[in-house]
């Protein structure tokens, strides 16, 4: 169960990456919170590879979470609440499917 956890949080953390590269295509984007969000993701790879699960689970949980919302917020002038709402409740998931396995 805590390889299919790491997997599942290195496939949302890749997806995050890959929505952050993604994100340099648009043409109204701010540069910093999109770096932040890239770091966040790679933060979230390498604790979890490096030092422990449960590092890479806040950094998830904050970093990603912090810097989506103030990107829908650059963007748009206000976040899409749906969408962080499904966020959260995808982190809370692996949050606490993760903490089962412990």
């Amino acid at each position: 169960m805590i390889l299919v956890i790491d997997i599942f949080i290195t496939l949302y953390a890749l997806l995050t990456m890959a929505a952050a590269i993604a994100h340099l295509l648009s043409k109204d984007i701010s540069i910093t919170l999109i770096v932040g969000l890239f770091l966040s993701a790679f933060i979230t790879l390498t604790s979890l590879m490096i030092s422990s699960r449960l590092l890479s689970l806040d950094t998830l949980l904050l970093g990603i979470s912090v810097f989506t919302l103030a990107n829908g917020y650059h963007l748009y002038g206000r976040p899409h609440w749906s969408h962080h709402l499904i966020r959260l409740v995808v982190h809370i998931a692996i949050f606490v499917i993760a903490l089962m396995t412990w």
